[in-house]
């Protein structure tokens, strides 16, 4: 059935202006009229907004949300696995709503019919979050059109502006929902014929009473704002609905936090109560203003995760508050098993905060399974002594020159996988010994006495790199902008043009250690664990070599939506120096192999047509020593490696 709703409608001749018409029936005594109002779900489905239908999970959230009836009768929601393949329920929207209570996704355990205006959805990825955003913001504006003179009914001055406010983390965002806001304007009649401009971050409309003030083309006093959460002018008065689209991202630098666009927003909703139609101060019911809180998930701390938590646990501060969370599969159904064992396989506990809708431990660790690495460990790979002529290496570098070490990583590709080859760590104040135990000897006499030096020496770690271009051939290193500039200088000084400075900011950074980890994953990548300390018994398994131990020691931290800071523990004497050396290593061959498709493919087939599987099963020394053989043949003299070799240590 229609929602009665009490509206103005004016019967009067245009040219009668609005201020005498309101006159008028105060005299009577009489409100502002009434007029039918569809609910949200006979808007969708009359001006055929959504041709294929909402899904089964986000009918319910609007329903519940607005308080239209719940379906008891037929089964529609169906409840999945992780991977939306085995059917374990079938449910009916009040069903699901008692499914949702016990689970502890939902604050609600049944309909009693309590407007609760202030949504907190908690949704997977791909669940239509910005479908959902735009159908509010669609719905609210047409009741504010349909009202007629809204502000008279919300005692306001005439031609007061009334805002309905959509605030996405980034530019990008906003603009699909504001694409999908403009789609739905351009179905319905009542914003086609009401337009009165549109931008791409702004569309006004006009109201009746608009018209009857200023006539047909008024400037218009409804308008539709889509911004992101660094914008400016947010805070300000008439805002009847406020839409905060993946919150839970939002840009924390102060002025654009979430808390802090929430706080500017809320206090605008509080003046959208009706007001008694003889007394325009008096209110005669609750605010009709609405903040919706929509995003996927993050970690378990801010602004999101707060407000989550108190509509969860209840009292006052809850009162007016609803609270859904719903995993990707329950709410989408279009997505196929194969999708969601792909995206298991890349990340479980990612998968399980972007697709699960869970909140995650914001610090974990980087490598969450130790088998993801150490099943990339070739047992009998030691470092190697030389590269052969011309076979490319990628120079990853971490500089440190006091409280941390400076590392560099060579990687090649090998068999048809990155292969680390060779790295090495200076640390001021520490025996090159100590830090090296997988090397004989430095390359450089310098490193020698390094427990001596307080401070590495800039030309000392350039000479190093030199000796190391001699032995292998560095088609390109990669180090980051901490005094970059200077580094950069000094290597070139040396002839090392290959090195660069790369700016590493925060999304860089993230995407670095995301390529690791994935190539890791899908074992792309091959490690020595050299010299394993000593153990007996269980210890075996648990002992490893201090770069592999670095690497599982590592710790990711969440820091936005996709992002994650990669660090040591915050522990004394722990580093992350020869990790971030090799992490670049492997961001610089990964480049390489996505611009020449099929190189792994390539070295894999090549090297397998020259060494027999006997020869490979019989050891890696073996095998290396054939596969110089098949490729050292022929090479210039002029590139033949040079006397003095650095010794690799021997089993």
């Amino acid at each position: 059935m229609p929602i009665r709703e009490p509206v103005f409608k004016s019967s009067l001749l245009p040219e009668i202006t609005s201020f005498i018409d309101e006159k008028r029936q105060l005299k009577k005594g009489a409100r502002d009229g009434d007029t039918d109002f569809l609910d949200i779900m006979e808007f969708i489905e009359k001006f055929n907004l959504l041709p294929e239908g909402l899904y089964p999970v986000q009918r319910f959230i609007v329903k519940l949300y607005y308080n239209i009836p719940l379906n008891s009768v037929d089964k529609t929601i169906k409840i999945t696995d992780r991977f939306g393949g085995e059917v374990l329920h079938w449910f009916t929207e009040t069903e699901y709503l008692r499914y949702l209570y016990d689970s502890g996704r939902c604050n609600i355990k049944e309909e009693d019919g309590r407007p609760r205006r202030e949504l907190i959805l908690v949704l997977g990825r791909r669940s239509g979050k910005s479908a959902l955003s735009a159908i509010f913001a669609a719905y609210e504006l047409y009741k504010l059109l349909k009202r007629g003179v809204p502000q008279s009914f919300y005692g306001l001055m005439p031609g007061s502006e009334i805002r309905i406010l959509c605030i996405a983390n980034d530019k990008e965002q906003a603009s699909i929902v504001f694409t999908d806001v403009q789609s739905h304007v351009e179905s319905v009649d009542y914003f086609k014929n009401s337009k009165s401009s549109m931008t791409q971050t702004l569309a006004r409309f006009r109201t009746e009473g608009d018209r009857k003030r200023n006539g047909d083309l008024a400037k218009g006093s409804i308008t539709a704002t889509f911004k992101s959460s660094i914008a400016k002018g947010l805070r300000g008065r008439g805002i009847i609905c406020a839409i905060l689209d993946e919150i839970a991202f939002f840009v924390d630098d102060g002025k654009s936090s979430a808390e802090r666009v929430y706080k500017a927003i809320f206090p605008s909703l509080a003046q959208f109560s009706p007001k008694d139609p003889k007394n325009k101060h008096v209110p005669i019911g609750p605010s009709e203003g609405r903040m919706v809180l929509i995003s996927s998930p993050d970690a378990k701390e801010g602004f999101f995760y707060r407000m989550y938590e108190t509509a969860k646990a209840g009292g006052k501060a809850s009162k007016n508050m609803l609270v859904i969370q719903a995993p990707t599969w329950e709410v989408n159904p279009t997505l196929s098993k194969d999708y969601y064992e792909g995206e298991f396989a890349k990340d479980p506990k990612s998968f399980m905060t972007e697709h699960g809708a869970e909140f995650s431990d914001r610090v974990r660790g980087w490598i969450e399974d130790w088998k993801d690495l150490t099943d990339c460990i070739v047992p009998d790979l030691r470092p190697s002594s030389r590269g052969l002529p011309r076979e490319p290496h990628w120079a990853g570098v971490d500089f440190g020159l006091s409280n941390d070490g400076t590392a560099i990583a060579l990687t090649t590709l090998t068999d048809g996988k990155i292969r680390l080859a060779y790295h090495e760590i200076w640390y001021p104040k520490k025996k090159w010994k100590e830090s090296n135990p997988h090397l004989e000897a430095p390359l450089v006499p310098y490193a020698n006495g390094l427990e001596g030096v307080m401070r590495l020496d800039l030309d000392e770690i350039s000479s190093w790199f030199l000796a190391l271009s001699k032995l292998f051939y560095i088609q390109g290193g990669v180090f980051d902008q901490w005094a970059g500039p200077v580094f950069e200088q000094v290597l070139h000084k040396k002839g090392l043009r290959q090195f660069e400075m790369k700016n590493f900011f925060a999304t860089d950074s993230s995407q670095m250690w995301q390529t690791f980890r994935m190539a890791l994953l899908n074992r792309q990548v091959s490690l020595y664990d050299w010299p394993r300390p000593e153990a007996s018994g269980e210890l075996v398994s648990l002992r490893h070599s201090p770069l592999i131990t670095e690497l599982l020691e590592l710790q990711a931290t969440s820091g936005g939506k996709n992002i994650i800071t990669v660090e040591a523990p915050d522990i004394v004497g722990k580093h992350d120096d020869q990790s971030d050396a090799l992490a670049r290593s492997v961001m610089l061959a990964m480049d390489y192999v996505r611009s020449n498709p099929g190189i792994l493919e390539a070295t894999a087939k090549r090297f397998a047509s020259q060494v027999s599987t006997s020869s490979y099963d019989g050891g890696y020394a073996q095998y290396h020593r054939l596969r110089n053989k098949v490729h050292s043949g022929g090479g210039s003299s002029r590139r033949s490696a040079p006397r003095s070799l650095p010794r690799v240590r021997s089993r």
